[in-house]
């Protein structure tokens, strides 16, 4: 008789908090929402739907032990409609917010942070499921309903802003300096062949992205046609963003295997086996590629698909979060609440520590520091550089 196969726990326990928030409990989403940096600004967006702007220019409040608020927590308690809020208007948050200016009409709109949440938008609870803040005061600029769940965080390439959503469809909206209240469609939406829970990765004015269909796309952001003729078939469902470096498109699936395919094409140049699914998005120094899986496994390989490590390296459990690639070491963080600091060159464990609760939303980095956020909502700021925890800061309270 064949044994169970190992990642069936790990993988079940890792969709409990999305099968909740599919269902009766709205605050399911915590720990899968995330964060955006803008110079010196860290914009956290917790799993309930708050939104609120941090001053990481230095160390923290001497006081308070957390850096000054600039603005937020939005909505707030008491007086949404003093701030364009209406009440609820954010509801479960799983995606990181965006951050994106643009420029039409001759005009440049101000700088914009984009929340998207899972909350359907046939519910008349929420009247919005996705929202544009001004990024420097807080207010709402304008909120419209995308038909849908929102699982991915939305994509500005240029005017155009792009989301996928869990009912396999890609919309655009198109951003413009005029007096319209809510931004137009720019094309019309993208038909995929299943759920889509990951950003679309932009380059070069294509927008790649997978579903849960094991299926990868190409499309045009100017127009929204398709790119590849055909639909290109890997493995097993992604999850993650592909990931882009020169021609070639990498994505992570959760067959255990990382797919190399040409950009122009779709056609697959090469294929690499891990020990487990690849969940998290692929990281890269733009020499080699970083990959992590559900059992505790990081790989570094070249673009060729060798490895580069002698052997992988093991840390403490799951990894859900995407890696963070710095000056000479990567950064991941576990389900198991800790953050591994692991040398580039060989993989070894340079640095451990516990944040005190799980982490399953990508990190984001500036300079040395790297910014986490656990599942209870604990914004945590980690110096790289001196090994230790700088601040932490409740983005529920």
């Amino acid at each position: 008789m064949k044994s169970r196969p190992q990642w069936i726990p790990v993988l079940v326990l890792l969709l409990v908090p999305i099968l909740t928030a599919c269902g009766m409990d709205r605050f399911g989403a915590n720990g899968w929402s995330g964060l955006t940096i803008e110079a010196d600004t860290l914009y956290v967006a917790s799993g309930e739907g708050r939104l609120v702007a941090l001053d990481i220019s230095g160390d923290a409040d001497d006081d308070r032990n957390y850096p000054p608020v600039i603005w937020g927590p939005f909505p707030p308690s008491e007086g949404k409609e003093r701030f364009g809020y209406e009440e609820d208007l954010f509801g479960a948050v799983y995606a990181a917010p965006s951050f994106g200016t643009f420029e039409a009409d001759g005009v440049t709109g101000s700088p914009t942070v984009y929340v998207a949440t899972y909350e359907d938008s046939d519910d008349d609870n929420f009247v919005a499921n996705l929202a544009a803040v001004d990024a420097t005061t807080g207010f709402k600029n304008w909120a419209t309903s995308i038909p849908g769940r929102i699982v991915g965080s939305p994509t500005q390439v240029g005017n155009t802003l792009v989301l996928g959503t869990s009912d396999g469809f890609l919309y655009a909206l198109a951003l413009e300096a005029t007096e319209r209240s809510v931004p137009r469609a720019a094309w019309r939406s993208f038909e995929a062949d299943g759920k889509i829970w990951s950003a679309a990765t932009a380059s070069n004015g294509i927008l790649y992205f997978g579903t849960l269909e094991h299926t990868v796309y190409a499309v045009n952001a100017a127009d929204g046609k398709p790119v590849w003729n055909g639909e290109i078939k890997v493995g097993g469902a992604v999850v993650g963003s592909p990931l882009v470096i020169g021609e070639t498109v990498y994505v992570g699936a959760l067959d255990r295997k990382i797919y190399a395919l040409d950009a122009a094409t779709g056609k697959r140049k090469w294929e690499f086996q891990g020990d487990n699914w690849f969940w998290a998005s692929l990281a890269t120094d733009g020499t080699n590629i970083y990959a992590a899986t559900l059992g505790g496994t990081v790989y570094a390989i070249d673009l060729g698909g060798n490895e580069v490590w002698v052997t992988p390296q093991k840390v403490s459990g799951p990894i859900v979060a995407t890696p963070v690639v710095l000056s000479n070491t990567l950064i991941v963080a576990t389900d198991e609440k800790q953050v591994h600091q692991l040398s580039l060159s060989d993989g070894r464990e340079v640095w451990k520590t516990s944040v005190g609760e799980r982490i399953r939303a990508d990190m984001v980095s500036q300079g040395e520091r790297v910014y986490v956020i656990d599942i209870e909502g604990g914004v945590h700021a980690l110096n790289t550089e001196r090994r230790i925890k700088v601040w932490t800061y409740d983005s529920l309270k």
